[in-house]
């Protein structure tokens, strides 16, 4: 008997120390977190940032639209010359607008025909060539029933962006954005200035 007590003593001691383990150790846990949905981080005076508060004024004020409805995104051309011509300087941000138009769009959940893409794969010994932009290359035909394409204009130290949402078959207009983009947006500040409707970048 008197060993019956002593093996149930020491159980008790032994399950009063696990229990102790058990406490200490969800005190020290930390409480599990809810899992949040992706979001890509913006670096504030990127021209991805910037783009990405015109596409969500853009969307913000589009009205009654089909968003599984095929779509296709411009290059951001001058608005004083939409051939594209006019300035080669500022073309890489007409480009990289469009291109991160295009991003968001898809992020957004929109149906986003890329027109630019070969019918077929193109290998080279430097690279296996997908898009093109030459003409005789790609697909005549493109099926869209939108566009997303837009405008610039040149200030001392940015650009006025202008972006439509515009529906194709009657030409209508169903939504608009305008913002202001910085020169200095692609390159590090204080290393680009506008003169004379040209960009000059100083020394890295």
């Amino acid at each position: 008997m008197k060993y019956a007590s002593l093996i149930v003593l020491l159980l008790l001691s032994g399950c009063a120390a696990i229990n102790e383990k058990i406490e200490a150790y969800q005190k020290q846990s930390r409480p599990i977190e809810a899992r949040q949905a992706y979001a890509p981080p913006s670096s504030e005076g990127s021209v991805h940032y910037h783009v990405e508060k015109l596409a969500r004024q853009l969307f913000d004020t589009t009205n009654a639209f089909d968003v599984s409805r095929p779509m296709v995104v411009g290059t951001f051309l001058p608005a004083d010359n939409l051939s594209g011509e006019s300035n080669q300087t500022l073309m890489p941000y007409g480009i990289q607008i469009q291109e991160s138009f295009a991003t968001f769009a898809t992020q957004a959940g929109l149906n986003i025909v890329e027109f630019k893409t070969l019918p077929r794969v193109k290998v080279t010994k430097m690279a296996d060539i997908m898009m093109s932009r030459a003409v005789d290359e790609l697909d005549p035909r493109i099926n869209a029933d939108y566009m997303i394409t837009g405008t610039y204009m040149q200030q001392q130290s940015s650009l006025v962006v202008n972006v439509r949402l515009i529906r194709v078959f009657d030409k209508t207009i169903i939504a608009a954005a305008t913002d202001y983009l910085p020169i200095d947006s692609m390159w590090s500040h204080s290393k680009v200035q506008m003169k004379n409707n040209q960009i000059y970048r100083g020394e890295y």
